[in-house]
């Protein structure tokens, strides 16, 4: 059941008191709390100075943009960077639902989860997750690349994800993040020779086929003329 503006300006949700003025849009009438809740948090973050990067997740494979994320979360992408120091950028990362991943971990990747009594050990395949949450799943595969310390929390909060390409974040100065060209190692020396090898036999094996059939054509059309 959806709370009104009026209750929610009143109660707490996880520990946090809504702060419209940081959240970035002013509460008005008809706004949810669904709406509300990707502002929790806020205020425990000090944004002066960071920067509010969007990364598309649309066409992006989970696990390449997962690890982007985390470098902009910790700070690896500054001069300024130190691991004791929580230094990292916002991040708001969307059209989660249209994520893709590689081979068939769409049906083999397997989450647990247990809930404390005997034998009670879950389980959830990766497409029956993304019916369910698909911004759970990215955040998993952020959370855990991350190290285990206490700027974890901090840095959990600095994310903030949507299913869509909708977010209440649009007053801030919002940077597209340009996803790095994927750097494909160079082929080692043996293996280069042997892919050469093979593509000269199969080129030499395509030619014969080819003289042999104009051979043929050949032998039927002096067989008919004669």
């Amino acid at each position: 059941m959806a709370m009104t503006v009026e209750g929610f300006k009143h109660s707490q949700f996880q520990g946090e008191v809504y702060d419209g003025q940081r959240c970035g849009h002013e509460f008005h009438n008809g706004v949810t709390l669904e709406r509300a809740k990707y502002c929790i948090g806020l205020r425990r973050i000090n944004l002066d100075g960071l920067r509010w990067r969007v990364f598309d997740a649309k066409g992006q494979v989970l696990g390449r943009l997962a690890s982007q994320i985390a470098v902009v979360l910790q700070g690896k992408d500054k001069p300024t960077y130190a691991p004791h120091v929580e230094n990292g950028d916002m991040c708001v990362v969307l059209n989660a639902k249209d994520i893709s991943v590689t081979g068939r971990k769409m049906t083999d990747k397997i989450y647990y989860w247990h809930t404390g009594y005997i034998g009670h050990l879950k389980e959830r395949r990766l497409k029956d997750q993304m019916e369910k949450d698909p911004t759970e799943v990215i955040r998993k595969a952020v959370m855990r690349m991350l190290p285990r310390n206490r700027l974890r929390d901090d840095r959990d909060r600095k994310l903030r994800i949507f299913s869509g390409n909708e977010h209440p974040f649009h007053d801030r100065p919002l940077e597209p993040f340009m996803m790095p060209r994927r750097q494909v190692r160079e082929m080692r020396p043996r293996a280069r020779r042997a892919l050469l090898r093979a593509q000269k036999k199969e080129q030499d094996r395509a030619a014969a086929a080819s003289t042999k059939d104009e051979e043929n054509a050949k032998n039927a059309k002096s067989e008919i003329t004669a």
